[in-house]
């Protein structure tokens, strides 16, 4: 007789099952939420990904995103920066099988997440030899709140999938190894996978020395150097087409030199930025009540070179390193977990000058080796005889605990992200001084006509530096709609002064000035941004000065 599927030690039968499914229950409220920020470009309003046609777009020239350049239909080609030409197929998917419908793209990003988990449930049971630690090490990477926005956001997605890529190379890896490197399946495996990885997401790159460690530090079966060498040059052609490709073929904005600056203007501060970010993220990953949806692009301020953060970082760097030398005689696993951290940490940096700030979603594949060592680190803890000689129970209720204390804080986050108005209010909240929160409140508060509400948040953004001309522009009509001319008119004045080419300014400056009836200056304006000026928009202003010319005149 068959014995049931769900028994007392289902854990112990079905523990793949059982983090998947953990998984996917506690993150399927995402189910409801809608698009946020460029979710909205990417997949609901870009038509690219409407027709299947379009693949071939994905893999050539048009691949590269230009918004300046995309049709008057919403064709925003892939809507990336980058050549990720597997992840951004994913995306024909989501419109094939749901429409532009959000609770479909969060199916497919849930999924992969909960893949992932299982894939480090296996590796940590390979490598540790327990079923328990796997347990809790994949229900720690998934659930861990760090992880909540690269599962809420779709058009991240390249992060999800390049991970899993990532971990289904050591999978074949793992495997190639144990049969003493004879099943060549395993190797082809590994090999393709590392090619889907890093035309994903370019930043795992670095994978073939993770490997290369892998089996330099790791006390599975392992032949000589010179036995086994020869399998590391088969991702050798792997990562030069990657380097053919993204630097030549395909070279994204990101990698040009124009866009190449030091955080805080000097290298001192881009360095000094760079670690203070570097201990947040650590911060984060420790401390998981501490994670916050962090504004996009969002750069800290500078913490000096004489300050408390500054000396924090410094020891930061100090502990790391001391406990990885504490740890190498006996647990060489953690500490290669360890440098799985540092080096797959390295691409997001901030190491090269390019504009690349904090995100947690930088952190979805560096997190795995620190909250692996992390798990291991509690639960022996957990098991010591401590604990045990309380209740034998206790070890695995402590564990629970902490995936509990993972959980609040990620549903807490969930709500944060269902929405593009529940993200503004949560970047008010928690960043009270960036002016990104109080910019996406004021554009949602005026596409809802509440020009009162939308004028205050807008211009509580550019008073703490939103320099965007959108932005600007959407504050200056919210003033005329408001019947605010005078206000409206310094406000464009200067927008027409730092910007001579935005069209739309000139429009909206050339009407302010017929409705506080300055004819004279809207005829000089006109001239001036006749070059900028379609013809249709120039023939209508000229129907409207002649309009008030002829009522100025009845009435006098």
């Amino acid at each position: 007789m068959k014995a049931p599927f769900f028994t007392v030690d289902f854990y112990k039968k079905r523990p793949k099952v059982l983090v998947f499914l953990l998984t996917f229950l506690i993150y399927s409220p995402l189910l409801f939420n809608h698009y946020v920020g460029d979710d909205r470009i990417i997949i609901e309003d870009n038509t690219f990904y409407h027709s299947w046609k379009n693949i071939p777009r994905v893999l050539g020239k048009g691949c590269i995103f230009n918004f300046q350049e995309a049709h008057y239909n919403y064709d925003f080609g892939t809507g990336k920066d980058s050549y990720r030409p597997i992840s951004n197929l994913t995306y024909f998917l989501d419109y094939y099988l749901f429409g532009a419908k959000p609770y479909g793209s969060h199916l497919i990003n849930i999924s992969i997440h909960a893949a992932n988990a299982v894939l480090v449930y296996w590796i940590v049971n390979q490598i540790f030899s327990s079923s328990v630690l796997g347990i809790f090490a994949g229900l720690l990477f998934s659930l861990h709140p760090i992880q909540t926005e690269t599962v809420a956001k779709m058009s991240i997605r390249a992060d999800l999938l390049s991970t899993m890529f990532v971990l289904w190379v050591f999978y074949f890896w793992i495997n190639f190894k144990q049969s003493g490197y004879l099943k060549k399946r395993y190797y082809g495996g590994a090999l393709a996978m590392y090619f889907l990885a890093v035309f994903s997401k370019e930043t795992v790159f670095i994978l073939p020395l993770v490997v290369l460690l892998f089996d330099l530090m790791l006390a599975l079966p392992r032949p000589g150097l010179r036995s086994r060498g020869i399998w590391y040059i088969g991702f050798i052609p792997i990562f030069i087409l990657f380097i053919l490709l993204y630097f030549i073929v395909f070279p994204s904005p990101l990698v040009a030199p124009r866009i190449f600056h030091w955080l805080g203007g000097s290298w001192v501060n881009h360095c000094l930025i760079m670690g203070y970010i570097w201990c947040n993220y650590l911060i984060n990953i420790l401390m998981p009540w501490s994670v916050k949806a962090i504004p996009g692009h969002y750069c800290p301020p500078s913490p000096g070179i004489v300050s408390l953060a500054t000396a924090g970082i410094g020891a930061a760097v100090i502990v790391m390193t001391a406990i990885a030398c504490m740890l190498w005689r006996n647990y060489k696993e953690c500490v290669f977990f360890i440098l799985w951290y540092v080096l797959f940490y390295l691409p997001v940096s901030n190491l090269f000058p390019i504009t690349n700030p904090m995100s947690s979603h930088y952190m979805y594949l560096p997190s795995i080796g620190l909250l692996i060592v992390l798990a291991v680190f509690l639960h022996k803890i957990f098991n010591s005889d401590f604990f045990k000689k309380y209740s034998q129970h206790l070890p695995n209720l402590l564990c629970a605990a902490v995936i509990i204390l993972c959980v609040s804080k990620n549903l807490f986050l969930m709500e944060d992200w269902k929405s593009d108005s529940d993200l503004g209010f949560a970047w008010v909240r928690d960043y009270p001084a960036d002016y990104q929160g109080y910019a996406m409140i004021g554009e949602l508060y005026f596409s809802a006509s509440d020009f009162k509400n939308a004028k205050e948040y807008l211009e509580k953004s550019i008073l703490l530096g939103n320099g965007m001309q959108s932005d600007v522009l959407t504050l200056a009509e919210c003033h005329v709609l408001l019947g605010q001319s005078q206000a409206a008119q310094n406000l464009l004045e200067q927008i027409v002064s730092r910007y001579p080419g935005n069209s739309e300014g000139y429009m909206l400056l050339i009407k302010v000035y017929l409705n506080l009836h300055k004819f004279d200056l809207a005829e000089d304006l006109l001239k001036k941004a006749g070059q900028y000026l379609s013809a249709q928009d120039v023939l209508e202003l000229q129907h409207d000065m002649e309009r008030w010319q002829s009522g100025r005149m009845r009435r006098s």
